[in-house]
């Protein structure tokens, strides 16, 4: 089928059009021109770019850049454009110009939405794989710049940590690297682990605790934390657009300078509900292996759930105390063979931290 219509030729030369008719073969796949009634030649559908504004077209051909073929023919139009879409020689361009805009904002919706899913859920996971990346003596330099800060600021109990001290000797709270601990002086039922192994225990979660099972349940979660660097990898996360950028670029420096100067977020940060799990698991494991009843880390969890009926402890927004977690300490507890031994050292010593 042979579809015929003049049109606008502009040879690149000269800003004054040149009339031309124009004949597309859709058989063939070629386009012959007749400009100014005398020149001849032909074009083939494969050499061809265009641009299409309404039911103009704008026709060049990759072996004449400087030459424009100005057609405006609506059934011209549509024939052309389906001619070049069976060849395959529309660019994503020109068909997302001819989508319409409706059809367009659906894409560019849809695309926002992927952006921001992948913002949330793909990025974080890949942030935190940088943790890797970074030398285990790096935990104690970020650690060490929090708590420079923390410990100019908060009044410290030094008998009762003291006292924690020789409490923690007693145990084996499976750490590869020392840890070290503290008694804040405060109200605040909180505690938390720093990665350079610092413990940070408030006066007032003790005060609140009725046996010194409950505290090596505190200290085996804790610990936990600190063993499977859970604090360095969400400091990553929490920080994944950066932290990305850096790990595509192999830039360990890059992304130890960034942890660095967000060494404060450390105090405030919020755990992922499988890290919190693994924390609580394996701290339940460190009641166990300590000959300690495990029913310490429930008990635990019931005295920080009482302390919250006016106000919820910051300890509660950090880690999150759910039924899904004491039920799972239930459920392993009621699964596993353990053996208990009493210990009037801990006993002791725990009273010591109370009074």
């Amino acid at each position: 089928m042979k579809n015929t219509i003049d049109a606008k030729y502009y040879n690149g030369q000269s800003s004054a059009p040149l009339k031309a008719t124009v004949v597309l073969n859709d058989r063939t796949n070629e386009f012959h021109l007749q400009i100014a009634g005398e020149i001849s030649f032909v074009w083939l559908l494969k050499d061809l770019q265009f641009e299409q504004y309404g039911h103009i077209l704008e026709v060049r051909n990759t072996n004449y850049s400087d030459a424009i073929l100005k057609i405006d023919d609506k059934y011209f139009s549509e024939k052309f454009y389906a001619a070049m879409k069976q060849n395959n020689s529309i660019d994503i361009h020109t068909r997302l110009l001819n989508l319409g805009l409706s059809k367009i904002t659906a894409i560019a919706v849809c695309l926002l939405g992927l952006i921001v899913l992948a913002y949330f859920y793909v990025l974080p996971p890949i942030a935190e794989k940088t943790a890797a990346l970074l030398p285990e003596s790096f935990d104690n330099e970020i650690g060490n710049l929090f708590m420079d800060t923390f410990l100019r600021e908060n009044n410290i109990d030094t008998t009762k940590t003291k006292y924690l001290e020789q409490f923690a000797a007693e145990l084996d709270l499976k750490n590869r690297n020392p840890l070290r601990f503290t008694v804040v002086k405060s109200k605040e039922v909180n505690a938390f682990a720093l990665p350079n192994g610092q413990i940070v225990v408030f006066s007032a979660i003790l005060e609140n605790m009725e046996s010194f099972e409950e505290l090596v349940a505190l200290l085996g979660h804790e610990a936990s934390h600190v063993n499977y660097r859970h604090s360095i990898k969400m400091l990553c996360r929490n920080l994944a657009g950066y932290m990305t950028v850096s790990l595509i670029f192999s830039d360990v420096n890059g992304v130890m300078a960034l942890l660095a100067d967000n060494a404060q977020r450390l105090h405030s940060l919020s755990y992922s509900r499988s890290f919190e799990q693994e924390a609580d698991e394996q701290g339940l494991e460190i009641l166990m292996n300590n000959m300690v009843d495990p029913n310490g880390m429930v008990k635990l969890f019931e005295q920080l759930v009482k302390k919250s009926d006016i106000y919820i402890p910051k300890i509660i927004s950090s880690h999150p105390l759910t039924k899904e977690r004491k039920e799972n300490m239930h459920k392993i507890i009621s699964e596993t063979v353990y053996e208990i031994k009493s210990n009037d050292k801990l006993n002791s010593i725990f009273e010591y931290i109370k009074n």
